[in-house]
């Protein structure tokens, strides 16, 4: 799992099939102290997560374990909107 941070809204008016009816967020990479990382990358919502939220994400297999996503074509998929990050 993996933080980051909800910095837009993607809309794709022609896509694969099985993404219809889902919420593409555009995702930042953070570390836990709240830096961003470079990269970022699209990921299902599945928490009705939205801009400026910090969220968990997973990617690879692991984004097509929910019972939402288990026949989207994805490879990143928000599982939880974070509240607090305390460093240990």
């Amino acid at each position: 799992m993996e933080l980051g941070k909800v910095i837009g809204t993607l809309w794709a008016t022609k896509k694969y099939p099985t993404l219809d009816g889902y919420k593409l967020l555009v995702v930042q990479d953070i570390l836990s102290e709240g830096e961003e990382k470079r990269g970022y990358r699209v990921a299902i919502d599945t928490v009705d997560a939205g801009v400026g939220d910090i969220v968990l994400t997973v990617r690879g297999s692991s984004s097509k374990m929910t019972e939402t996503t288990k026949k989207a074509a994805t490879d990143c998929t928000i599982v939880g909107v974070v509240d607090t990050v305390d460093n240990v």
